[in-house]
């Protein structure tokens, strides 16, 4: 953990796109639990649920959201890297950006230990995640009071704390890995769980990593080539079957896992590599009211990747789990389709904020929470944590009026405490 320096310029457009971005993640994943707010509670679903709120075939509102995030970490991504690299040093900064990322996974696993343990959740593998769990929150609270209290002398048990985490992070990823294995090779059909979201965004940096490291122009390109390299050869391993008796297709393999496991992780990676290349392409333009030219050329692949779609789409009178022909839009595969389609779209969103990129406003909700979007999600993840074990059922039944204010309420609570450390210039870090 760490605090950004006060002289760190920001970049208002960056900020609001991650804080809204942020409250989609927290605030639709809360409503979720309220099933009477109707249309609001299904607002978060994924594809292929029947209720989701769809935009295209197979493509719920809520399958852009993690691709935004990515996108907004992409955003900084590489200028934060090299900024590092030219003040501490390479090794210094691959190896922070390695215990970033490890932890940001880390922090993943270690929800799913939560809810295992809110869950009642038995098994060899919900019991290590547990014990991992109960060790990430002691670290994660000793750190927090050791910062709040000023301790001088802290520096050791951050070493020991960046240990532990990246420790986690590496578990998980190698948990995956033999899930992966153990499914590509027949051996299962089984899911070990324990990745979700925190899991593909944190490995998708391990990926970019050392593509971000190549300076100027060359490590642009590479960054480009790369990133579509790694999806066209995960487009092959998608489109096509394994000789096993378990999955009737890879497609249904890589699905099996939530957002594509480790096997998908790989076409995470790859968007965050394209978000790379692109963030560069809109730094450097010279008309800042225009997109870069690349994003025009990008703009008529994401045309004709929808006519493909489209053309190849089943008789369907439903959008959920309506797989097309061709490269069908798949998030829980993480299709290349998919990839390119909720990709182009981040950018686009991305576009509308850089339009109002010279906006000054005291009230700027959007960036008080993007200032600090992992601490404002592991807040929220204690918070309604507590709420479910306290309410418990009630969840489900609450009437709408009450379920809006509570819904509201949290919401508007969150937005004080993410203002409070704007106010305080209180900017934390992995």
């Amino acid at each position: 953990m760490s605090n950004a320096s006060p002289l760190t310029k920001r970049v208002p457009s960056i900020d609001r796109f991650r804080g809204l971005v942020i409250i989609c993640m927290i605030i639709f994943q809360f409503a979720e639990h309220f099933k009477n707010l109707g249309k609001w509670a299904t607002v978060s679903l994924h594809a292929p649920s029947e209720d989701a709120i769809y935009i295209l075939p197979n493509l719920s509102l809520a399958d852009l959201v993690a691709p935004a995030f990515i996108l907004a970490i992409g955003l900084t991504f590489v200028p934060s890297l090299q900024r590092r690299m030219e003040k501490y040093g390479r090794k210094e900064a691959v190896g922070h950006a390695l215990k970033r990322y490890l932890t940001l996974i880390g922090i993943g696993l270690a929800m799913n230990g939560i809810n295992d343990i809110l869950d009642g959740e038995e098994g060899i593998i919900p019991t290590i995640a547990k014990v991992l769990a109960v060790g990430v929150l002691l670290m994660g609270l000793i750190g927090l009071i050791l910062k709040i209290a000023k301790v001088k002398k802290r520096d050791k048990f951050y070493k020991v704390y960046w240990i532990y985490m990246s420790f986690v992070g590496a578990f998980a990823v190698v948990l995956a890995a033999v899930n992966a294995f153990m499914l590509v090779t027949g051996r299962t059909d089984e899911s070990y769980g324990h990745w979700l979201v925190l899991h593909h965004i944190g490995f998708a940096g391990l990926i970019a990593i050392p593509f971000a490291l190549i300076p100027d122009k060359r490590g642009h390109y590479i960054r480009l080539g790369t990133g579509a390299g790694l999806l066209a050869l995960y487009a092959i391993f998608h489109e096509t079957d394994l000789a096993t008796d378990k999955f009737p297709s890879n497609l249904e393999l890589v699905d099996k896992v939530a957002d594509g496991g480790f096997l998908g992780g790989f076409a995470w990676g790859a968007m965050l590599l394209l978000f790379l290349y692109f963030a560069e392409e809109f730094r450097k333009r010279k008309n800042k009211k225009l997109p870069p030219l690349s994003f025009g050329i990008f703009t008529l692949i994401f045309i004709a990747q929808l006519i493909i779609n489209f053309k190849t789409l089943p008789a369907t009178d439903t959008w959920a789990g309506a797989l097309s022909g061709i490269l069908p839009i798949n998030k829980g595969s993480v299709s290349p389709s998919y990839v390119l389609i909720v990709t182009y779209l981040a950018l686009l969103v991305f576009y509308i904020f850089e339009l109002f990129n010279n906006l000054e406003t005291k009230f700027d909700i959007l960036a008080w929470w993007g200032k600090n979007p992992i601490l404002m999600y592991c807040i929220e993840f204690g918070f309604v944590g507590a709420l479910t074990a306290f309410l418990g059922d009630y969840f489900e039944t609450a009437p709408t009026g009450i379920a809006a204010v509570i819904v509201i309420g949290v919401g508007v609570l969150l937005t004080v405490i993410a203002y409070i450390l704007d106010k305080k210039k209180v900017i934390i870090k992995l």
